[in-house]
């Protein structure tokens, strides 16, 4: 879903404005034929074959491409299996904005007197050059030094959308400013990529549409809470977009992202008080690092489970509740286990087994079961596992019922070892012990109505 939001890259205020775009787009058998001809290209299948949607993917690709050695083919089969949806997303984004830019740029090379495979032949070589400036890309072309250098390689991981729209922005405000090209066209690619895309793709991450009325079954919720969650999505999504530009900026810009961002977690995690955990604040640090942060917050995750599961995992190791499948949470914890040290994505696979399970649940709202189905997860849209809470409900009225007993049992051995106390004291011991008892009553009560008083 996401992947899709940049269909409309191709878009501009010439030959593929709205207007004509929405005409391309109006004549299907034309527009199909170009999508299907963009769509089975040699470049976008090589974008296909060789993952060539993100540095970081590529490098991983081309690492195990080739070997000779099972258990690396085998690795290698399954990352690119993984990645197939953002694939075919990706070339389907691609396809279906290209098809009318293209179109459109063909009939305008038409009209100045270029013969119909001149056009052809020009109008893809400027659609590809505008899907590698609007797309991700591992093009050597497009990558800065910063990304390329050793310390951009741990800092600058899975930035490069970020950094190719920031120098887009970039280029487009240098030719405002030194008035080259249509004005119109730089000022539009300077809020489009900079705001509008951003806010979209940050809202949809988010997944801010699960707090329409009605999406959810938990209308009874306190609206005051549910403002407090809402409020709190809302500043996730202005922070999302100012990490966008900012670590689209480079180095610095990711060192100043994540100074505010810890600092931001240090003061979460104060305001709770006793309940804060600082360990959040140290891994938000280690962000400066996106794939160590990653690792580190998975073996936290799976190290501290219990605390947040403990009911939920008394089931032990079973994938059935109540008759249906329901993975129990040792299996996150496994997963994360795994995913942090082998690099093998077993986290992703428990998620989206819940999530697909959960999309099953007719229990579960049409549109919840529609955005699980669609890949956000289950705390993205307030899917409940009922398995669980009941758990939990059953785990929290057990622990009341133990507090009072322990308490009851508590105060019957102090009354006891009072009991036995007082026995052992001689009858004057207990009659000056009761004196003393009353002179402390009265004081007390003496102290308490003159601070009446003074009131």
């Amino acid at each position: 879903m996401l992947q899709l939001l940049s269909t409309v890259n191709f878009l501009n205020w010439s030959d593929n404005n709205p207007v004509k775009a929405a005409m391309a787009f109006a004549n299907q058998k034309q527009y199909w034929t170009d999508f299907a001809m963009l769509f089975n290209s040699p470049k976008l299948k090589q974008r296909r074959a060789g993952l060539k949607t993100d540095v970081t993917q590529a490098e991983i690709a081309n690492a195990v491409a080739g070997q000779t050695n099972k258990a690396a083919a085998a690795l290698n089969y399954l990352l690119k299996l993984g990645f197939t949806p953002t694939q075919i997303a990706d070339s389907f984004a691609v396809a279906a904005g290209g098809a009318s830019f293209y179109r459109n740029r063909v009939n305008t090379y038409l009209k100045q007197g270029m013969s119909q495979k001149e056009a052809e032949a020009l109008a893809f070589e400027e659609f590809s050059s505008t899907a590698d400036e609007a797309q991700q890309s591992s093009d050597p072309m497009l990558v800065s030094s910063q990304q390329r250098s050793i310390l951009g390689r741990i800092i600058l991981a899975f930035q490069n959308t970020p950094m190719q729209y920031t120098r887009l922005m970039k280029k487009a405000g240098q030719d405002l400013i030194n008035r080259r090209g249509d004005p119109k066209t730089n000022i539009s690619k300077i809020i489009y990529y900079g705001a509008i895309q951003n806010l979209i793709f940050a809202s949809l991450q988010s997944a801010l549409f699960a707090f329409i009325p009605g999406f959810d079954d938990d209308e009874d919720e306190d609206p005051e809470k549910r403002q407090k969650k809402l409020g709190g999505k809302e500043i996730r999504i202005v922070n999302s977009m100012i990490d966008s530009l900012l670590k689209g900026s480079g180095l610095t810009g990711a060192v100043i992202a994540t100074i505010k961002n810890t600092i931001m977690e240090y003061k979460k995690q104060k305001d709770k008080g006793f309940l804060g955990d600082h360990a959040y604040t140290i891994i938000q640090a280690l962000s400066i690092s996106p794939p160590l942060s990653s690792k580190v917050r998975k073996i936290y995750s799976a190290a501290t489970a219990d605390k947040y599961n403990k009911d939920a995992m008394t089931r032990g190791a079973s994938v059935m509740a109540d008759g249906r499948l329901n993975l129990s949470p040792y299996y996150s914890i496994f997963g994360n286990l795994v995913s942090a040290t082998l690099n093998v994505p077993l986290d992703r696979v428990v998620d989206e087994v819940t999530s697909i399970v959960e999309a099953t649940d007719a229990r579960n709202t049409g549109w919840q079961r529609l955005a699980l189905a669609l890949g956000w997860k289950t705390w993205d849209v307030n899917a409940k596992n009922e398995e669980h809470d009941l758990l939990k409900i059953a785990g929290g009225a057990q622990r009341k019922k133990d507090r009072v007993a322990k308490s009851a049992a508590t105060r019957a051995k102090n009354k006891a070892i009072e009991e036995a106390r007082l026995a052992a004291l001689t009858p004057a011991e207990r009659a000056a012990e009761r004196r003393a008892t009353a002179i402390e009553k009265r004081a007390k009560a003496r102290a308490k109505i003159l601070a009446k008083r003074k009131k």
